[in-house]
């Protein structure tokens, strides 16, 4: 009778430890998984069963066993492009089935609102051609899929999100990023295959909520600005500044998640950061380990003009500079200029299809080595000479003779000074091999400095004729 109570006991005991089996959220039906790739397929059961994961794909199934804190992982090998696909997950008799799952592109594109703004706009903010885009939205709805996150943040990291993937249809179209949508709009037109965009951007975020402490503490920043930050993160609570608070809730239940890259709009909210540089590599070689994938792609946008409450003032081109310098220091990064595509009044400027159209273009071009059929580097000057009668001549590298102003007629944008550090706005060409601009100011007949766009809106429009806009640049290192 003993023996049979204490059997009794222990079977319950068995199962109260028991767990049904799961899947990971971003595993859902109507999901992207990257074509040709080694797929992490991850969720939780009982501890000490074997699960079994295969896709019809291929047939091929991988097998595992549930740890002890109940978690499996498995990895599936995908194929070429195509759907729609089933995912199927099975563990003693439990059965678990994903359907419509296409082979394509993956990219999570993360950030702050000006990734957020949905393709309806904000209040009072519009985005350019929103109206066409979702009234085609119909016809790429099975081509682009969206998991937009809307999580909270949190200091404890979460292990799964609530949320699943959608079919881009006019009202999932309408509330998805409109950068993401409309660079998956491009990729699917040009590459032929599915495009699922992970949508993860919280509006005013800073970057140190999207990174560990750990990454934050090994980013090599001054140890002044250090204890500025952990002081942010110490007051700030959860939004929009405490350390790891969007990592926590939004970015690590997803890492892993087989990607082809990430696209980053973020800025505004560290803006004046010297260090944001070496904080942005941080957040970089974060994801990528957390990924698993090697250096995977990172495109970003630098911070468009804005009047920041000061049209005049000079810490928007500045903190510029020092994204561009992001670039610079991590491999396999690449920034896009926006500098003829911001809007004096709103930091949100409508013009998001260009925005889309320069991540886009690096993609197609440095991700999957096609031929996009024009240049799109963006130019910096190669050397600045001052000439004898008070022009100062600006020769520009990545411009192959197309350098021109947006009306071809007026050079907006730039400024010279003397030796009394004053700066006057100061008139422009372009000389005839489309490589060279002259600078002249009758206000300083014997200049020494040059700068271009170092304002915070100026209005400058100096770009190639393929619209790729020259990025803010100055030739004195004076304190500003």
């Amino acid at each position: 009778m003993r023996f049979f109570a204490s059997l009794l006991l222990l079977l319950s005991a068995t199962f109260l430890q028991a767990e049904p089996l799961q899947l990971a959220h971003v595993f859902s039906d109507h999901a992207v998984l990257q074509r040709d790739a080694q797929v992490p397929v991850w969720g939780w059961g009982t501890p000490g069963a074997i699960v079994t994961v295969s896709g019809s794909w291929n047939g091929a199934a991988a097998r595992t066993v549930v740890d002890k804190d109940g978690n499996w992982r498995v990895q599936l090998r995908t194929g070429a492009a195509g759907g729609p696909y089933t995912l199927m997950v099975s563990c003693g008799r439990e059965r678990l089935t994903v359907s419509d799952i296409a082979l394509g592109e993956v990219w999570v594109c993360s950030g702050q609102s000006n990734m957020e703004m949905p393709m309806r706009g904000f209040g009072f903010q519009q985005v350019d051609g929103f109206r066409e885009n979702l009234l085609e939205a119909a016809e790429y709805a099975s081509r682009i899929r969206v998991l937009n996150v809307k999580s909270d943040t949190t200091h404890v990291v979460q292990r799964d999100i609530d949320f699943t993937w959608q079919l881009s249809d006019p009202a999932v179209c309408a509330e998805t990023s409109a950068v993401a949508y409309l660079f998956a709009k491009r990729l699917t037109r040009n590459l032929g295959v599915p495009v699922g965009i992970i949508v993860n951007a919280w509006g005013g975020s800073r970057i140190e909520p999207w990174m560990t402490m750990e990454s934050v503490e090994n980013a090599g920043v001054p140890a002044e600005e250090l204890a500025h930050i952990k002081e942010l993160h110490e007051t700030a609570g959860l939004y929009p500044n405490g350390v790891a608070t969007c990592w926590n809730g939004r970015m690590a239940p997803l890492a892993g998640y087989a990607a082809k890259g990430f696209l980053w709009y973020q800025g505004c909210s560290n803006i004046g950061q010297a260090c944001y540089d070496k904080l942005q590599t941080a957040m970089v070689a974060l994801w990528r380990e957390a990924w698993g994938m090697g250096d995977l792609p990172f495109i970003y946008a630098l911070l468009a003009p804005y009047d920041h409450s000061k049209a005049d003032g000079r810490w928007r081109p500045n903190f510029v500079r020092t994204q561009m310098n992001a670039a610079a220091i991590t491999p396999n990064s690449y920034a896009v200029c926006l500098e003829t595509l911001g809007d004096e009044v709103t930091i949100h400027p409508s013009r998001k299809q260009e925005v889309a159209d320069m991540m886009a273009l690096r993609a197609l071009a440095s991700v999957y080595g096609l031929q996009v059929g024009m240049p799109i580097d963006y130019p910096e000057p190669r050397s600045i000479e001052y000439l004898e009668d008070g022009r100062v001549k600006v020769l520009f590298t990545n411009v192959w003779s197309n350098l021109q102003c947006i009306s071809a007629r007026k050079i907006v944008g730039f400024e010279l000074a003397g030796e009394d550090r004053e700066f006057y706005l100061a008139d422009a060409e372009v000389d005839w091999d489309g490589q060279t601009v002259y600078v002249k100011c009758d206000a300083v007949p014997h200049p020494v400095a040059v700068r271009y766009s170092f304002r915070n809106w100026m209005g400058a429009n100096l770009q190639t004729s393929y619209g790729i806009p020259v990025p803010p640049f100055r030739s004195d290192d004076w304190p500003l």
